[in-house]
């Protein structure tokens, strides 16, 4: 039996998370939101000078990311908190696809900073994106958001409810909406 070589993309979506550092249960004992940690770089930065960056997986989130990396390398920062939020899920189906949903979607994130030396906190969240968004920066007091968009107009965006627009009209701190191209670039 020859096994098929294994790629960094396969790799990487192959990984299983490791056991989460937090978690947070609503009222009805579900899982609503876990933790992990990097082990990269020690110590990591306070929440309060780290950007929360919101990732769905997009080269347009991947785009948000190395700007957020480039703002904390101008602030002397080698940490970001992470946040990707996936849709309601049941009880029982929280309890373990919320981690590999979360692991899978920052994947490629979590590559690029542990490439270049960030550390990170990864805050898989379940819930209506923005609204979890502005509350995990507001939770965690956070420097301010950075998010991804791709460049809607103003009636697409009206008519698709663009998570980036409804995280600027809602969150209380700094927002940075980074459009442009979809690729990693720093």
């Amino acid at each position: 039996m020859t096994l098929a070589p294994t790629t960094p993309a396969l790799m990487l979506a192959q990984d299983v998370p490791p056991a989460p550092c937090g978690e947070q249960r609503d009222e009805h004992g579900r899982r609503i939101a876990l933790s992990f940690e990097s082990n990269t770089v020690r110590p990591v930065a306070p929440p309060a000078d780290c950007w929360l960056v919101a990732l769905d997986g997009s080269g347009h989130s991947l785009r948000a990311l190395a700007t957020a990396m480039r703002l904390a390398t101008e602030s002397g920062v080698n940490t970001l908190d992470l946040a990707t939020v996936h849709h309601w899920l049941s009880t029982e189906a929280a309890e373990t696809e919320l981690a590999l949903r979360g692991w899978a979607t920052t994947a490629e994130a979590r590559a690029h900073l542990d490439a270049r030396g960030f550390g990170w906190r990864l805050h898989a969240l379940m819930g209506e994106p923005a609204v979890r968004i502005v509350e995990q920066a507001a939770a965690l007091g956070s420097r301010g958001i950075v998010i991804g968009a791709r460049g809607l107009t103003a009636f697409d965006g009206l008519l698709m409810g663009s998570v980036a627009q409804q995280v600027l009209h809602t969150a209380r701190g700094a927002v940075l909406v980074v459009r442009g191209s979809a690729s990693f670039k720093e």
